[in-house]
């Protein structure tokens, strides 16, 4: 199946690698007399707007009168998205002339290069959610405002202090230190496994402690079963050990759990280093071993399908996605715990989900609606039952402390619906000193090329590529 597997590759390596025009310089030159707001014109010397309101966008004292609408561009499917229409109508009640048009754009992919593309036409959403690396593409046309003037006024602010420390730092990369996007829909990466297999084979999870690299490798050598055939779902063995869902935020993880280099926020490219290509040579090991896997073994896009028809023993992936991995009959006991770390001196885990921004192309009503819907989105009550029922985490300690939220984190029942959901709260919350979020930058390369170039590689390796292949396309890839 590895060759097969490499052969598959090749292709999907190449267009990788030829995919990407690449420049010796950043091609964006901003006249800032033309535009003085534009990120690269603005000097706060990287420190935010620590004593108020910058003074640099119009806050409104009061809506108008006359009818508000604003267009919030997001990417939640059906479930989430009628949960998020709830809250929107709840908005609309309280402010009766503002509609909102909330409208799915399918997944992240999509809905940057959508936005990207509405940018260059002048017909951009009012407000969008998506990833910093997103952001940052958009700051390079001065598609997106600060919203410092609205965080610190005095009539519409909100309290920095309240919400989750990380989230604010992941908002406030940006030049000058200013937030061009807001906290809202955060995740982290969790641990899935099959408590009956484990059981079948003697082994306990430990639950009480941090999992590591060297305890996949044992257990492995008792669950791994090199005949195994892909769903037959035996009853203490699988084809692999445990799957990653996103082979970037396996790659990149993976290398600051080894103090390797990725990105900085100066686009800087720091793959090419030993303990880099050393974790890379380990875990091609553990690919040839079948210790370890991405979803690319079974030709999908995500490891949950194989996991619940037994053929990996073990998966990570998105919290938010903890429902997908639970089998719909309840035919085993799912086990969720924090990611594992290939030691206890550099622990790291992600922090992932998408924020939200407004755009520049709006009008001063349409910019404070947006601001107000994403407060109201946003507050305690709001944002802890968003998390409840979606697998995200609330963005407000507010929001974390409230009655529902800690009620909801101990449960302790699998027939309650929001069992599995608890649970990856419990193993987010328990990695919650470690999270680790990418750098955004844009230019004639952007975080977005580092981060698709990343899954490239991981996946490159697992298809029999060699360590330094990889990192050698990948370096030449990104034009370092």
């Amino acid at each position: 199946m590895k060759k097969v597997l490499a052969l598959l590759l090749m292709g999907v390596f190449a267009l990788g690698l030829t995919g990407c025009v690449q420049f010796e310089e950043d091609p964006y030159e901003v006249d800032c007399d033309e535009y003085p707001n534009h990120v690269s014109c603005l000097d706060n010397n990287g420190g935010g707007a620590i004593d108020g309101a910058p003074g640099i966008i119009n806050v409104l004292d009061a809506l108008p009168n006359e009818p508000v609408t604003i267009t919030f561009w997001h990417v939640y499917g059906e479930s989430k998205g009628a949960l998020l229409q709830e809250f929107i109508d709840e908005f609309e009640a309280d402010y009766p002339n503002v509609t909102v048009e909330a409208v799915s754009q399918g997944d992240y992919t999509t809905i940057r290069n959508n936005t990207l593309n509405a940018i260059t036409a002048g017909n951009t959403p009012t407000m969008v959610v998506g990833y910093p690396d997103h952001v940052a593409g958009y700051l390079k046309g001065n598609a997106v405002i600060p919203l410092d003037d609205f965080i610190y006024d005095e009539n519409y602010g909100v309290d920095l202090d309240d919400f989750i420390e990380s989230y604010l730092a992941e908002n406030k990369q940006y030049a000058g230190g200013y937030m061009y996007s807001f906290p809202y829909s955060k995740s982290t990466e969790m641990m899935v496994y099959n408590k009956d297999k484990f059981d079948a084979a003697g082994i306990t999870v430990p639950t009480d402690r941090v999992i590591t690299w060297a305890d996949l490798d044992i257990w492995a050598d008792t669950m791994v079963d090199p005949n195994y055939t892909v769903g037959s779902n035996d009853a203490d063995s699988c084809q692999y050990l445990i799957n990653f869902d996103s082979s970037s935020n396996f790659f990149i993880n993976s290398v600051r759990q080894w103090s390797g280099g990725y990105t900085n926020s100066d686009g800087d490219i720091l793959v090419d280093n030993q303990n880099t290509i050393d974790m890379l040579n380990y875990v091609k090991t553990r690919f040839a071993d079948n210790t370890f896997s991405l979803p690319l073994a079974w030709n999908e896009s995500y490891g949950s399908n194989n996991f619940i028809a037994g053929d990996v023993c073990m998966s990570v992936g998105s919290t938010a996605g903890i429902n997908y991995n639970i089998p719909p009959g309840g035919e085993f006991e799912v086990g969720v715990v924090p990611v594992p770390q290939y030691d206890l001196d550099s622990k790291s885990a992600v922090q992932q989900g998408p924020n939200v921004a407004i755009m520049s192309n709006t009008t001063d009503a349409e910019r404070l609606a947006s601001w107000l819907l994403i407060t109201y989105l946003t507050k305690a009550e709001n944002t802890a039952a968003w998390a409840m029922e979606t697998g995200y985490l609330p963005v407000r300690h507010s929001g974390v402390q409230s009655a529902d939220y800690q009620a909801f984190l101990e449960i302790d029942s699998p027939t309650d619906s929001l069992y599995y959901s608890s649970l990856a709260a419990q193993a987010a919350y328990a990695q919650y000193e470690y999270f680790e979020y990418d750098p955004a930058f844009a230019g004639a390369v952007t975080s977005s090329d580092a981060r698709f170039q990343a899954g490239v590689a991981m996946e490159a390796l697992f298809g029999g590529y060699s360590a330094q292949e990889v990192i050698d396309d990948m370096v030449r890839q990104l034009g370092a």
